[in-house]
């Protein structure tokens, strides 16, 4: 969930991942102040060449299930750090293959009525699924890891369509037949402007470490298309015959950094998730978008919901219950090998509370049922369709202030008689309703090893001397660069370990900026450039070394993240301490679904690599 401490608590707006219980949670403020290939995820982009015809393939790029990492988007004008050139150890240079815009190129796709050459480069018109245009690059050519980079343009109508456009890489037969694809969503174009999106084609098989093929290379338009598309330029840079361990970088104007990271999840015994959308953020959906599947599936093990699973979703009317959207979501995650964290069975956030509840008239003892019945009817669901392995039975019970309390203002604590009994009746019927699921107190700012960190140890000191049945504290985690002290992380953390609970870290993010700092707004962080990301790198280190040298394996219960890509954040909302502005940049892809130095710092620290902001 996300809430900005202060003294004030900021209601947040259910968009995407709203933190805290909304997606999202409390933000750490200090106390004080698609389709892809068939193939392993990677990516591509386009390129110019002759002749007219189909794909070599047999198998159209847009037919293939969907694995592969999205086109990045940036506009020529703001260039996020994860798409400026890292530097590298090595002294050897890219090399950057500039493809033609004035011959080569073809039309591609059953219905296709081909490409035109113009003063801007290579149009088509995008007149239904799979029309594109494709060029070839003759063999001898290696394209395995290589970065594939072009500038296209769309027009209003394409725009306006909803349409989106899937570049793909494919080896022209041979015995190395293969294919490689990405996607690029509607969302990251605006009619008449010039965007980059970018491919790294990255295979599992190694298909595309061949030289004896000639290689097509191509962008076609997908979903409800009409309107038309022209590509300006095509470069591909090749892999580096030597590089530096932790980034991909490009001799020419845009490059995409690596992290080097093959996947999270496989670094870690523990679970290693991220939060996520369905319904509740179309452009972000998991189900639909392909760069989301790609990034989730490669590096995650876990997956949490942004909102589906909370109560104004389960049970909009008393009595009524809806699982669908929930159930669609359980069930992508259960055929990837995802396990899924619940979250969360009670949040105060008024939004987020059902109508009968906040209007509640009956009793306090009535009341208290209803909550028992949402509790053991959500979570005897679950366990029957198997898939959720945890849960956060209550959200953000207590209140920011020292000494701090049970929150007041919370719909459940008034209807139950101005009384807290509503968290532990809420752990008592999810674990009657299922013994073996783990269950989590979830809260923001208790990172602090603050007033709120001492009412949370009292809580949890109660409970276990009166055998309220809980398992583990969750750390929401939403943090600064400056703030919170790891001294302070760790130390609050080894109270909840003392008790002999499990730690889970269930809603990372670390934000660039930080407007409760005293030098707010002129310490203010305009441009994510590249050493802002070295920092972010080394930060997320060190978070998650603090860790794994505090909490010991036996009481490990993961670490997710509050989203995937810095486009999704909850902390753009206007609502967050921002107002609007995407000046926090707390994740560990950027907007276009790149690596960041963030995933290399996590990974750092998972493999026990010293975190460093090089």
């Amino acid at each position: 969930m996300r809430h900005f401490q202060r003294a004030v608590y900021l209601s947040l707006i259910a968009i995407g991942l709203t933190a805290c219980g909304g997606g999202g949670g409390g933000k750490s403020t200090p106390a004080s102040s698609t389709p892809a290939s068939s193939m392993a995820p990677g990516s591509v982009a386009a390129s110019s060449v002759a002749v007219s015809s189909t794909p070599a393939s047999s198998t159209p790029a847009s037919s293939v299930a969907p694995s592969s990492v999205a086109a990045s988007s940036i506009t020529p004008s703001s260039t996020p750090v994860s798409s400026i050139a890292a530097s590298s150890s090595s002294s050897a240079a890219n090399t950057v293959i500039t493809l033609g815009m004035t011959s080569g190129w073809r039309g591609n796709g059953n219905g296709n009525t081909g490409i035109t050459y113009n003063s801007d480069g290579v149009s088509f018109n995008a007149s239904g699924d799979d029309i594109g245009a494709v060029t070839d690059i003759p063999a001898p050519i290696q394209l395995e890891d290589a970065i594939i980079t072009m500038v296209v343009n769309v027009s209003s109508e394409f725009k306006a369509s909803g349409a989106n456009l899937q570049p793909f890489a494919q080896i022209k037969g041979g015995s190395w037949a293969g294919e490689w694809n990405c996607w690029a969503g509607n969302e990251l174009f605006t009619a008449g402007t010039d965007v980059t999106i970018t491919c790294t084609v990255a295979e599992a098989d190694k298909k595309f470490d061949q030289t004896a093929s000639d290689v097509q290379i191509g962008v076609q338009a997908k979903t409800s298309t009409t309107g038309v598309v022209t590509i300006k330029s095509v470069t591909v840079t090749l892999k580096q015959s030597a590089s530096s361990s932790s980034s991909v970088a490009s001799s020419s104007a845009t490059s995409v950094y690596s992290a080097n990271v093959n996947s999270l999840r496989e670094l870690a015994t523990f679970p290693i998730g991220a939060a996520v959308s369905n319904t509740d953020s179309p452009t972000y959906n998991i189900l639909t978008n392909a760069s989301e599947k790609t990034v989730v599936e490669k590096h995650f093990d876990q997956m949490t919901a942004g909102n589906i699973m909370k109560m104004s979703y389960l049970q909009p009317t008393q009595g009524n219950f809806s699982f669908t959207n929930a159930d669609a979501f359980v069930d992508y995650a259960v055929s990837k090998n995802i396990n899924i964290h619940g979250h969360a069975l009670l949040w105060h956030s008024d939004y987020q509370v059902p109508g009968f509840m906040k209007n509640w008239s009956g009793s306090a003892a009535d009341f208290i049922t209803a909550v028992e019945t949402h509790v053991t009817t959500i979570v005897d669901h679950y366990e029957a369709k198997g898939g959720v392995v945890s849960w956060d039975v209550v959200n953000e019970a207590l209140n920011d202030n020292s000494p701090s309390n049970f929150r007041t203002d919370s719909a459940f604590y008034t209807k139950s008689g101005n009384s807290a009994v509503y968290i532990e009746k809420a752990f008592q019927a999810a674990r009657a309703a299922n013994p073996n699921v783990t269950l989590y107190y979830n809260d923001y700012n208790i990172d602090q090893n603050n007033a709120k960190t001492t009412k949370l140890v009292e809580m949890l000191t109660d409970f276990q001397a009166r055998s309220i049945p809980i398992d583990g504290v969750g750390f929401q985690m939403h943090v600064f660069m400056d703030y919170p002290s790891i001294a302070s992380i760790s130390a609050a953390m080894k109270k909840v370990v003392d008790k002999g609970l499990k730690v889970k870290i269930t809603e990372l993010d670390v934000a660039v900026n930080n407007p409760y700092s005293g030098g707010w707004p002129g310490s203010k962080i305009s441009t994510f450039t590249q050493d802002v990301a070295l920092t972010q790198k080394k930060r997320y280190c060190e978070i998650v070394k603090a860790y794994l040298d505090t909490v010991p394996a036996n009481l490990r219960g993961g670490i997710t993240v509050w989203g995937t890509t810095d486009a999704s954040t909850w902390l753009t909302t206007a609502t967050s301490q921002y107002n609007g502005e995407a000046i926090a940049w707390p994740l560990l892809f950027d907007n276009n679904y790149n690596d960041k130095p963030a995933l290399r710092g996590f990974a750092d620290a998972l493999q026990g690599n010293t975190c460093t902001n090089l």
